[in-house]
Order: structure tokens, then sequence, then C-alpha cells
């Protein structure tokens, strides 16, 4: 029973970051009609920037977290502006751009960073007695209400502020926005920054935990993949459901299975869950 305790706790606190970060892909989808397959790759910047501005710059914690979103959110817009932008009604080369994109800047992070594994200080040290029955690293706890408190916020500010009614509004009828006044272009440009500092801001609150490597950004990138389609791709709540149950499955099967199919269970749970219900977990709530 402890064991089993341990394990989905570590599943929740994994797949709260694995919904931070797949809230980025569906922003995308949902607002540009884009999949930016060069998504896990902000990720990795996040944290080489973060693990940088910590350790070589020797800044603190907050200057250093603020700085790198800053600059994720910063590149992010550039290649929307310059990259993106110009593959407009055409999803296919837009997935092209993004795929060359993502070799390209796994190979630059190589270059830069080496193959060396690097990470950022704990934030906090210690651990904490859950529920009486095991102690659990502080670094983690930290991280899942971090992760937490993000989605809460992103989640209010798309539900509760103009912005939010605004981009949700282009996502559902961009011709109709257009009509009302709204540039859908400009929240285009904006949105794609947003997702990017999502995905950004998964690889500052698990860099600490798990160093970052220039290869883990594909693997970032299809794991937020399964979790938009687990949940719905038209649903913000389905990402954030869907990388909770990806969390828990993928810990679940680590623990009792075996490590070496970590990756695979996700994929098995998305194809039981399509088969049953195609349109994903809260498909066809239009942005909820």
């Amino acid at each position: 029973m402890v064991d089993l305790l341990l394990y989905l706790t570590n599943g929740i606190v994994m797949g709260t970051s694995y919904a931070l970060c797949a809230l980025g892909v569906a922003l995308v989808v949902g607002v540009m009609r884009v999949i930016n397959f060069a998504h896990g790759e902000f990720y990795v910047l996040a944290g080489y920037l973060s693990a940088t501005f910590a350790s070589a710059l020797h800044l603190g914690i907050f200057p250093s977290i603020a700085m790198s979103i800053l600059c994720v959110f910063f590149v992010g817009l550039v290649v929307e502006r310059f990259l993106i932008r110009p593959t407009y009604g055409n999803e296919m080369y837009s997935l092209i751009i993004t795929f060359i994109l993502y070799i390209i800047v796994e190979n630059l992070y190589l270059f830069i960073f080496g193959p060396y594994p690097q990470k950022p200080p704990n934030w906090v040290s210690g651990s904490q007695n859950l529920f009486g029955l095991f102690y659990y690293g502080n670094q983690r706890l930290v991280s899942f209400v971090t992760a937490a408190l993000l989605i809460s916020i992103f989640l209010v500010v798309l539900h509760k502020t103009w912005l939010g009614r605004v981009i949700r509004a282009v996502a559902i009828d961009r011709e109709m926005a257009s009509l009302l006044g709204v540039n859908p272009t400009r929240i285009n440009f904006f949105s794609f920054g947003l997702g990017c500092v999502l995905a950004g801001a998964a690889g500052i609150v698990l860099t600490p935990i798990f160093p970052v490597v220039p290869t883990v950004g594909v693997g970032i990138s299809l794991t937020a993949f399964v979790v938009v389609v687990l949940g719905g791709m038209d649903s913000f709540l389905g990402a954030v459901v869907g990388g909770l149950i990806l969390g828990i499955v993928e810990n679940l099967g680590v623990a009792y299975i075996s490590s070496g199919y970590k990756h695979l269970f996700g994929f098995v749970i998305l194809i039981l869950v399509l088969f049953l219900k195609p349109t994903g977990l809260f498909g066809h709530r239009q942005f909820q």
C-alpha cells in the first residue's frame, strides 16, 4: 500500500508537468491549427538557460527563472514571425518546418552544451513525511505546486480575462472574430509565444529533478502530443486530465511491469481511449 501511494504521488507530480507542457500544444493547435514538432525544444531551451543563468552566471533562482521565461518567449515570437507565419494555410508545411527546426536546434544544443546532462541547483532541499508513510523530496513537491499554480493561472486568464476571451474567439471562429475587430495574426503571434512559454515552464519545473540533455526534446514533444490527443484536441481541461492520466499510468507501469516500456504505456492508453472515444476524453467541448 505504501509503495502504491508513492507511485501514485510520483505519477501526479509528473502528470502535472506533462499537463503544463501539453497546454502549450493545445493552445497552438487550437488557435493556429499548427502542429509544432519542435515544441519540446523550448522545454530543453528553458532547462539549459535556467541552468546557465543559475550556475554559470551565479544568478538567484527567481532571476534565473524570469530571464529564462523571457528568453523562451522572445525566441518563440521570432520563430512564429519568420518560420511559422509564412506557412499559414498549409498545415503540412508548418509541420515540415517545425520538424526541420527540431533537428537543427537539437544539434545546436549538442554543439553548444555538449552531450552531458545539466541541471540548475535545487530550489529547496530536504524531504517531507507524506501521509505519515514515506518521505518525499521537497523539490518534487515544490515543482508540483509550481506547475499546478501555473496551470491554474493559465486557465483563469483563458476564461476570466478579456485576452482569454479573444484567444478563444479566434480559436472557435477566426472569421467572425476578425469581423468584430480582432487581429488574428497578432493573436497567433502572442499565442505561439505563450505556447512556447508553457513548454519552457515545464522545463524549468522539471530540470532540477531530471537534468536536461539535447536529445530529450523529441520525447517531450511526443508526450505532449499524446496528452493532447488523449484529452481531446479542442479541450484545455482534457490536456490537464490527460497529463495526470499519463503520468500515473507511466509510473505504475514502470513500478509494476518494466521501466523499459515507459513510453509504450502512454501509447497503449491512447489507443484504448481513441478506440472507445475517437475524439478523446473531452473532445468536442470547445476550449473548456
